[in-house]
């Protein structure tokens, strides 16, 4: 495996670039790295990478090939003849140590487990749109993740509304401190002078920032006019103009109504009733003259019309930034409402998007997540 092979990342047919051609994904060490399924024929491959590492037991070499942690390969130390220990080390320094192969996988099995019940769905389709907010694509049909991906504010400010339903913060202070903790991320000019406030005053804004940070809001609430009151909350210490509020109502109690078994149908009543929304449009009669509307009026009913469109969690996130516009604001809005409703997300795109999140923010999710997944 090592030296080539079917299975083998290192080909120079399919690796270019440090970028695996046909996944779209960056390769750390291509020489060390393995695909089971890159002959696969869908368009993206959909397995986890593996990394090749050697065990020296005895005095006898042999190699193991064993799972990417959060999309980052993991890597062995030796220590004198007989003892190797795995090591995985992401891009913020944060390092995990075991004493063998075996307990690396023993904690992979573990966390693949609880990875599947975070609450990720709205961070995703931020991660994914981010590379296409200012070069737009008209189609479904592009690379999820490549170099380039990132998280922006969007993703910032969700985590932030995680924190202060969990903690009890007042939204303005948890928008605050995160904004500060990550002050490049992306943020619109009158919400950069707004963090930076000694005591922040809500700005009449309608932009699309209170709903791209509401999602969390209508997982950790059990009543609809509780998800109503608190999205008003959220959006109101910044963006206190009526569609601020109103698409930030109508993105958390979609997730809610999603979360909660209503149908397709069902939440495309809610949302036109409450909130007279049009969705009665279909993404190939937006799309061509779709242009970037940083508005809740001009984003929140699309989002929620490629949520209504589609069939999966990636097929909602893909035509969300097909509309193209403010592509990682849309997939945001979309992924929220598709994770409450498809109740899964392919697990290589949670591992692509683990590896460009700073670990004190996947802690939060994971405690988030803990708390309110299950709606408790």
């Amino acid at each position: 495996m090592p030296n080539g092979g079917t299975h083998h990342c290192g080909n120079c047919f399919h690796f270019k670039n440090n970028c695996c051609i046909l996944r779209n994904e960056e390769i750390e060490i291509s020489h060390w790295t393995t695909c089971r399924n890159w002959n696969t024929k869908a368009i993206t491959p959909t397995g986890v990478l593996f990394a090749i590492v050697g065990e020296v037991k005895n005095r006898s070499v042999s190699y193991r090939s064993i799972p990417y942690y959060n999309g980052v390969r993991i890597d062995t130390i030796q220590e004198g003849y007989n003892d190797t220990k795995v090591v995985w080390k992401n891009s913020d320094g944060h390092k995990l140590v075991f004493k063998d192969a075996d307990a690396y996988l023993r904690f992979f099995e573990r966390e693949q487990i609880n990875k599947k019940n975070y609450i990720l769905g709205a961070i995703i389709g931020d991660i994914i749109g981010s590379v296409y907010e200012w070069h737009n694509v008209k189609t479904t049909d592009f690379p999820l993740f490549g170099k380039r991906t990132t998280f922006t504010d969007d993703s910032v400010l969700t985590v932030a509304t995680m924190d202060g339903i969990l903690n009890r913060t007042d939204f303005a202070q948890a928008y605050q401190i995160y904004g500060r903790e990550f002050p490049n991320a992306g943020y619109g000019g009158m919400f950069i002078d707004w963090i930076d406030e000694e005591e922040p005053k809500p700005y009449n804004s309608w932009g699309n920032g209170s709903a791209m940070r509401v999602s969390p809001v209508g997982w950790a609430h059990n009543k609809i006019d509780d998800v109503l009151s608190q999205a008003k909350c959220s959006a109101e210490v910044s963006h206190n103009h009526p569609e601020g509020i109103k698409g930030a109502q109508a993105t958390a109690s979609s997730v809610f109504l999603a979360r909660t078994g209503k149908s397709k149908a069902e939440i495309k009543e809610f949302v036109e009733t409450m909130f007279d929304y049009d969705l009665n449009r279909s993404v190939a009669e937006i799309r061509p003259g779709y242009r970037f509307n940083e508005s809740c009026q001009g984003t929140v009913p699309e989002a929620i019309i490629a949520f209504l469109e589609s069939t999966d969690f990636e097929s909602a996130i893909r035509l969300a930034i097909s509309l193209g516009g403010d592509s990682d604001t849309l997939a945001c809005i979309t992924g929220g409402i598709a994770e409450a409703f498809y109740r899964e997300i392919p697990e290589y795109i949670i591992e692509n998007a683990l590896r460009v999140l700073p670990t004190k923010i996947i802690k939060l999710i994971e405690e988030f997540s803990k708390q309110f997944r299950n709606g408790k």
